[in-house]
């Protein structure tokens, strides 16, 4: 039986050629989410899954990240129901770490933009130790994220290892002061310049940024802990290639709310 339902994205009123309303469809049967691996599963659903499971016709790869991973949320929940197996719950009550457990991802909690967002975030002057300029950064898109992870730039040359707090930074900032229209290059060059930005400046802008541009769905829960019982237990729900393979359990409990018409969405 075909399904389908609109969601409202996130970022509605920011985009010039994407709908703030999108209608997702059934995810084809058999589909290669089956069989993705971590590596390629966000190409997959990019090229594939999103193209075939959403009726409108866009470019997934201009949406905002934060969008990307609201409908991912919002297709797993319509295809496979909202119970999805972590690995690990954590209580911060007890302390107790109980192992494989099924939770209900509508506890993942999600902050929506606020009112008049023009994805234009200012870290002012005001904020800095000594740098006096302000800085505006953006919101990324899922090409820029996906550019960022495999920018060398960004990566050491010995061990290879990514610097993604620095990348992020660095793709997020439009401009500072009158440097307008940087590309991560050159905002690159100023952020490691220390008689331009020095160590704590650069802190404080990390740590507004991040303030400033927190949005979106959070990387995890609360369920109940199954110990003390208490409603404040931890879980991680994280969107990979995991997240669209539900268990037989999870598929069980979603067909006995289905056919009863209960809620367990307090568990």
């Amino acid at each position: 039986m075909a399904i389908s339902e609109q969601i409202m994205l996130l970022g509605k009123g920011l985009y010039s050629n994407i709908p703030d309303v999108l209608t997702l469809k059934s995810i084809p049967t058999a589909s290669e989410l089956e069989y993705v691996s971590a590596e390629n599963f966000q190409q997959t659903m990019l090229d594939k899954i999103l193209p075939q499971s959403v009726e409108e016709k866009i470019d997934f790869y201009k949406l905002l990240d934060l969008d990307y991973q609201w409908i991912c949320r919002a297709l797993r929940i319509l295809n496979y129901g909202p119970y999805y197996t972590v690995n690990t719950i954590y209580c911060p009550n007890c302390g107790a770490v109980t192992g494989e457990s099924r939770v209900d991802l509508r506890n993942v909690d999600v902050k929506v933009l606020p009112d008049g967002f023009t994805n234009d975030v200012v870290v002012s002057r005001d904020e800095f130790m000594d740098f006096d300029q302000d800085v505006h950064l953006h919101l990324l898109t899922v090409r820029e994220v996906m550019d960022l992870q495999e920018d060398r730039l960004f990566k050491d040359p010995v061990t290879g290892k990514m610097n993604v707090e620095l990348a992020e930074m660095c793709y997020m900032i439009t401009s500072i002061g009158e440097q307008t229209h940087l590309v991560p290059s050159e905002t690159r060059l100023i952020l490691k310049n220390q008689n331009k930005f020095s160590p704590a400046d650069y802190s404080i802008l990390k740590s507004v940024a991040r303030q400033l541009t927190d949005y979106g769905l959070r990387i995890g829960g609360n369920c109940r802990c199954h110990k003390c019982n208490s409603k404040e237990a931890k879980f991680l729900a994280l969107v990979d290639d995991k997240f669209f393979r539900p268990t037989l359990g999870d598929l069980r409990q979603w067909k006995h709310d289905r056919s009863t018409g209960g809620d367990t969405n307090s568990q």
